[in-house]
């Protein structure tokens, strides 16, 4: 009988620790999930509220959405320009979850609002209207990149303020209209609901030799003085890899223009001499494997092998391929921190948050996230990204006056030869008035050199004449 009333205890103990452990986990989640709960679109509250959305704006104000006189949800009146915008400011339906509709639905809506300010709409006789959210994008900007992506492709081009963190434009195709996104999504492609700025998981391809490069003069600065050889072809124990499939021999090569001409076998021997653990490390300061958390937005996590089999895999992760996948804003975020001084800026989009009374609740503010490497690595990084641009393989993202930094990438996504590479290009314009960086991806487009860096050249001269 005392053994019963032993055991008894001991499952009544254990079901009180559950159920202390299952409180406190429900408590955790509330305080860091509870609002992107009351901004799901599943949420029933938001379906039967009252309250008359707030607007959404631009940078400089241009009014993205709005309430119109008949209650009903209003955009853009330029259909290019709103489709250009529809994945960040999304749709009162839900479809593009990332948007700003649905993920600050509760502060659009005012959900939260004090009794104050419900007493003083009261007396006015007036209907409650949300909040109204500045964005830090600017709409001229991101409808012009649109109209400059190369017809027929799919991709995305991403342009922050290296300096502030301020999301400049986030460009996603295909894209769609918000009206027909309310209208039970007659007529959207496929896909055009996903940011790919935020959700789009790529393998980066050579735009990952920045990572690469940041770990080798971390772990041995005196790399910059030793010499490579490149045959064209590499072969090692259970693989192999190649320039242009074998066609480019760079023969004995330094590792500054190992780096403007995209060498392979260069960055490839590289990462094998670093090894594994230190290539992890770096790429995990860089922000892989990490659970972004920013606020604004939600943004899929990228992602470095925590362990390969073989020789093969640590190869070809050093060249951005085989496991490693990245999102475009990240690789803004990337070459944004060269440029800033090894400084990684948090990114953010949200500038200003106004009650109807006028109250500002909020300011986007900028925040350091993280120092990814030393001040003096990022200048050697930048030095050899404006090589690229000068007389390497990102020759086509130069503009005229400016010091432009840069790196190309040609990602392979299939083992079948046929099917074209990603085209990515990442980097900078140094310049203090403009300090921005941009990241492109054009899928299927082939070398990174030609598509993407065109692209990424228009997109920056494009965001210098918008941007103030």
């Amino acid at each position: 009988m005392k053994e019963l009333r032993r055991n008894m205890r001991r499952v009544g103990y254990l079901v009180l620790a559950l159920f202390i452990g299952a409180g406190v986990w429900f408590g955790y989640t509330v305080y860091t999930q509870g609002d992107a709960w009351a901004s799901t679109a599943y949420n029933p509250r938001l379906a039967h509220t009252n309250s008359q959305r707030g607007d959404i704006l631009d940078r400089d104000g241009v009014v993205l959405a709005t309430t119109n006189a008949q209650g009903e949800r209003a955009y853009l009146a330029d259909e290019a320009a709103r489709r250009a915008l529809s994945q960040t400011v999304g749709d009162t339906a839900g479809m593009s979850g990332s948007g700003v509709e649905n993920f600050f639905s509760a502060t659009l809506l005012d959900l939260s609002t004090s009794l104050t300010d419900r007493l003083v709409e009261l007396f006015n006789n007036a209907r409650h209207v949300g909040s109204s959210l500045q964005l830090t994008v600017d709409a001229q900007l991101q409808a012009g990149i649109a109209r400059l992506f190369p017809e027929g492709y799919s991709g995305a081009v991403c342009v922050t303020n290296y300096k502030t963190g301020e999301i400049l434009a986030m460009v996603s195709l295909p894209n769609y209209d918000p009206y027909a996104a309310n209208a039970a999504g007659e007529g959207v492609a496929d896909t055009a609901y996903l940011n790919r700025c935020l959700q789009g998981l790529y393998t980066p391809g050579s735009v990952f030799k920045i990572v690469t490069l940041a770990c080798a003069l971390d772990y041995d600065p005196a790399v910059v003085q030793q010499r490579f050889t490149c045959s064209g072809v590499w072969e090692y124990e259970g693989g192999s890899i190649n320039c242009m499939s074998g066609r480019t021999s760079h023969g004995e090569i330094g590792l500054q223009t190992a780096f403007a001409q995209s060498c392979n076998v260069t960055f490839g021997k590289l990462a094998y001499q670093l090894g594994l653990d230190r290539l992890r490390a770096t790429a995990e300061k860089f922000g892989f494997n990490e659970n972004f958390k920013f606020g604004d937005f939600m943004i899929y996590n990228s992602s470095f092998p925590t362990g390969v089999r073989n020789m093969n895999g640590l190869v070809w992760a050093g060249i951005g391929q085989g496991e490693v996948l990245v999102t475009p804003l990240h690789m803004a975020m990337i070459s944004g921190a060269v440029a800033n001084g090894g400084a990684m800026m948090q990114p953010y989009l949200v500038k200003k948050v106004e009650t109807s009374l006028g109250q500002v609740t909020r300011r986007g503010e900028s925040r350091v996230y993280r120092q990814v490497m030393s001040a003096d690595a990022a200048q050697t990084v930048a030095k050899y990204m404006y090589g690229a641009v000068k007389s390497g393989t990102a020759k086509r993202a130069a503009i005229s006056g400016y010091t432009v930094c840069g790196k190309t990438g040609s990602a392979e996504t299939s083992n079948d030869k046929n099917v074209a590479t990603n085209a990515w290009y990442t980097g900078f314009v140094y310049d203090d008035a403009h300090p921005f960086a941009v990241s492109v991806v054009v899928e299927q487009g082939g070398a990174g050199s030609q598509l993407a860096s065109e692209l990424a050249s228009k997109a920056l001269k494009l965001a210098i004449e918008c941007v103030n």
